[in-house]
């Protein structure tokens, strides 16, 4: 009985280890939720193949030849020695190539039905016997396969390298020039090898210099970019990268940070998904969290305050603010503070919220106004604490690769925090109150706003034609590229 009981305690720990052991795996292994997605399409890939063709075929007519000696058995005759030199290609044609995903690896390009034309000169000796001239060499049927891998590297950028190359070099036909005809045959056939041989072994490396130059573009892909001296956002790929037969999903952290203080909020981003459409070459996604996050840092770093001073209500209106246009919904404030100026300071209570619904963005701001005339030597008597709760509107959009943004108030409440004056009704202070978030908070804002926030992107890339659609808790951002110097 007791062997069986130690056997049953044996295994109950071998389960919780092993059980504890696919836990913390799976802690490894579980993605992290992004706030941007962004989803390339096989369009994209294929405008991609327009540009990254030209570039491959610059680089394959980079391919330098090594000059071809020796000497060959013909029949009859015996042994002649040749030289082939100063090989050059004149013409590299990739008529047909075509491109596409590689489910869970990267991306396949393939060419067929190459073309190359060679140009060089040519030598031979039999005995006491040389002739020399020049040739053309066409090459047909010429073959590429490259296998492009993606990954995201140790900085959180995507990358991408050589996952396999091969070649293949249809048939050579050979056109001499100069010298005598009865010695053309004696050594063309031994050129043939040579020649696909060094070909064969150029093209590929060629290939994957091509695709090296692509890697360096991403390595200077901004992965952080600084707003201002608040606020900066970290881009960083936080999954790998997933490939699909259709499409490819990078998930990038999309998240603001307090600038020197990576603090994370008390919120966490939630799933992102985007439709399955394949309409444009490139669609982002960036789900609340992005702003969300936008809110807290700035909140964290005390910049969401500002005040309100007479100087910034248009002289032609009548509502000023002093204690004089105060004193009349007031009376407490004209009686203790006669003729001064009042200042009022703005301030969030706590992080703003921003939520998005169908084709519609509201932001909800929680605040508080601390109330308070300006004495004649310039120092400040509190007056009233007000607390207000604000719903805003939020229209977004695209200029020169930032995302801008423009706010509009939706509705305004006010409740009494604390009186140095007296109890009073709120309520008479709401057309005041009105006009200065229209006429002097939201413009400031919407100024700032329209800076614009920059969004990832690669050298020499740029959005075309980009439409912002508002879904459920998402920006999705659907875009054609163009890419120039």
């Amino acid at each position: 009985m007791v062997e069986v009981m130690v056997k049953m305690i044996w295994i109950v720990k071998m389960i919780w280890i092993v059980t504890v052991t696919v836990l913390l795996f799976s802690s490894h292994t579980l993605c992290t939720n992004p706030g941007l997605k962004v989803r390339v399409t096989q369009k994209a890939l294929d405008y991609g193949r327009q540009v990254g063709i030209q570039v491959l075929q610059q680089k394959l007519r980079e391919i330098q030849i090594p000059d071809v000696s020796g000497s060959t058995h013909v029949p009859v005759i015996g042994h002649i020695q040749y030289k082939i030199t100063g090989m050059r290609i004149t013409d590299f044609g990739l008529p047909q190539s075509a491109i596409a995903f590689s489910a869970g690896t990267g991306i396949k390009l393939s060419i067929d039905n190459a073309y190359i034309h060679i140009s060089g000169n040519w030598r031979v000796k039999y005995h006491f016997i040389s002739d020399s001239g020049s040739f053309d060499l066409s090459v047909s049927r010429l073959s590429i396969s490259e296998a492009i891998g993606m990954t995201r590297d140790a900085t959180g950028r995507p990358a991408v390298h050589s996952a396999g190359c091969t070649a293949n070099v249809g048939s050579l036909d050979i056109t001499f020039h100069g010298g005598g005809s009865w010695l053309y045959n004696l050594f063309s056939s031994s050129l043939e090898n040579p020649i696909r041989s060094s070909l064969n072994r150029e093209i590929c490396p060629k290939v994957s210099n091509a695709i090296n130059g692509l890697e360096q573009h991403l390595k200077n892909m901004k992965i952080s970019s600084r707003i201002d001296k608040y606020a900066e956002i970290d881009y960083s790929l936080v999954n790998p990268i997933a490939i699909t037969n259709t499409f490819m999903d990078l998930d990038f952290k999309g998240q603001f940070y307090r600038v020197g203080q990576h603090k994370e909020p008390p919120f966490r981003p939630p799933p992102v998904s985007l439709s399955k459409q394949a309409k444009y070459m490139m669609y982002l996604g960036l789900s609340d969290f992005f702003a969300n996050s936008a809110g807290f840092a700035y909140y964290e770093a005390g910049a969401l305050r500002m005040n309100i001073t007479d100087n910034m209500i248009p002289k032609h209106l009548p509502i000023r603010l002093n204690t004089s246009t105060f004193g009349v919904l007031i009376p407490q404030v004209e009686k203790l503070y006669p003729n001064m100026l009042i200042l009022m300071n703005l301030h969030a209570s706590r992080q703003p919220v921003l939520k998005s619904t169908s084709n519609n963005i509201t932001v909800q701001v929680y605040g508080a106004i601390d109330t308070f005339a300006i004495l004649p030597n310039s120092s400040l008597a509190p007056l009233f604490v007000l607390d207000i709760y604000a719903s805003v509107s939020a229209k977004v959009a695209i200029s020169n690769m930032k995302l801008i943004g423009s706010l509009k108030l939706n509705s305004l409440r006010l409740s009494l925090g604390r009186s140095d004056v007296g109890p009073f009704k709120v309520d008479s202070l709401q057309g005041i109150l009105d006009m200065a978030m229209k006429i002097v908070v939201l413009p400031k804002i919407n100024a700032k706003l329209a800076n614009g926030v920059p969004l990832p992107h690669v050298d020499h890339l740029s959005f075309v034609n980009p439409l912002l659609q508002v879904n459920q808790n998402i920006l999705v951002i659907a875009t054609d590229l163009h890419y120039g110097s």
